[in-house]
């Protein structure tokens, strides 16, 4: 995968503090942010606390995990993990339901963390009719974009709360 030079890989990771910084305060939708282990020093005090407030999980892994996850970007020990697409909420999938006139069909998917499982469920979601997917915040694969290329598609038509 290649960097683009500005921060941003195009597998929705967002490497650097000024690059993470930004995406933070756009609102973006960021599944977690990654901190290089031990590294609590300058701006990265500030990115924990927008993503804590944001309520993003931050996670603590080994530098070269990070090295690796950021496919050779400068990431100044920190980096993001983007979402493939906004989620949305499970009020919103209550009234898809009622805008198509049927009782609410909600998947609910607890400890998936391969993206390529959680496409093939979005996928089994579209094709059965589902208003929607629940994922618990922690420890559950989010929507990054092997998700969105695992799920064919589905992604964009079945909501993810």
């Amino acid at each position: 995968m290649k960097n683009d030079g500005e921060g941003q890989r195009d597998s929705g990771v967002i490497a650097g503090r000024n690059a993470v910084a930004e995406a933070l305060r756009s609102g973006r939708a960021i599944d977690r942010l990654c901190l290089a282990r031990g590294d609590r020093s300058g701006s990265v005090v500030a990115l924990i606390a927008k993503a804590k407030q944001r309520g993003i999980p931050v996670k603590e892994i080994d530098p070269k995990k990070l090295d690796f996850l950021c496919g050779g970007a400068v990431h100044q020990g920190v980096a993001a993990v983007a979402a493939a697409k906004e989620y949305a909420t499970v009020d919103e999938m209550f009234r898809l339901a009622q805008e198509r006139g049927e009782p609410p069909f909600l998947i609910v998917a607890d400890g998936l963390e391969d993206p390529h499982n959680l496409g093939a469920v979005l996928r089994v979601a579209e094709c059965a009719g589902a208003h929607g997917v629940i994922l618990p915040a922690r420890r559950s694969v989010g929507l990054t974009w092997a998700v969105g290329k695992s799920s064919a598609g589905a992604v964009e038509y079945v909501p993810v709360a």
